[in-house]
Order: structure tokens, then sequence, then C-alpha cells
């Protein structure tokens, strides 16, 4: 008898406790930044000249955990890299020369702000031009 009301009250308290996640309230969506600058974090980026990679840089307060994120046009993930509490600057170097030509999400969130930055990788066709140079006398 008295594992039956053992049981009995183990399942209830268990269903209690799994009824309140599932009610709980949904989670905010994250802010975006303008400016590149968010209350807890900023980045910089900027293409190095005559090359297809670009610098990211990024400063953080100490105790706020980033993540970087390379997201394909279709919104898959090509890169994902957290940030530890104890970091505040970061840099990397992201190299797009073997990348399909598309368009690329480069998201840096935090827990409530995030900086989305939109990046168009395209190649012009090069052709070589044939001129043929007359003189008329």
């Amino acid at each position: 008898m008295k594992n039956l009301i053992r049981t009995v009250a183990a399942t209830a308290l268990s269903l209690a406790i799994c009824t309140q996640a599932i009610t709980a309230a949904p989670i905010d969506p994250k802010s975006e930044c303008k400016n590149n600058t968010c209350e807890t974090f900023r980045a910089g980026m900027y293409r190095v000249k005559n090359t297809m990679t670009m610098n990211l840089l990024l400063e953080k307060q100490k105790g706020e955990r980033v993540v970087v994120r390379l997201l394909s046009e279709n919104g898959k993930v090509l890169h994902n890299e957290y940030l530890p509490k104890s970091q505040t600057k970061y840099g990397r170097k992201l190299n797009f020369s073997e990348m399909k030509d598309g368009d690329y999400i480069l998201e840096i969130s935090g827990d409530r702000e995030k900086i989305v930055k939109n990046i168009r990788l395209g190649s012009d066709d090069v052709r070589e031009v044939r001129r043929t140079l007359i003189t008329m006398n």
C-alpha cells in the first residue's frame, strides 16, 4: 500500500512539473542592434583588399556569452562558434575563396541582442578580349 501511494505521489509530482515547463512563457525574440553596437558587445567587419577574405573584430563585456554564426542563404549553418564568457576581444578571418557565389548571413548574437550582416558573394566572368589595331595612311 505504501508503494502504491509513493508511486501515485511521484507520478502526480512529475506530471505537475512537466505541465509547468510546457506552459512556461515563450522566449522573446532577440532585438537587432543598429550601427554594429549592442549593449554588451560590438562588432566591426571589413574586406581585405584584393582578396576573398573578410576580417571580423568583436569586443564584448566580460561575463557575456556571444555566438558567431555564418549561414547560407537557405539558413544552413556553415560555421558556428561560441565565445567564452571570460573572453573580451575576438578576431576571425573569414575566407570565402572556396565558397560558391550567393548570399550569406553573418549573425553575431548575445543573450538578448544580435547583429546581422548580409554578405553577397559574386564573381564576374573574366574573358579575354581580342582587339585589333588598324592604321590607315
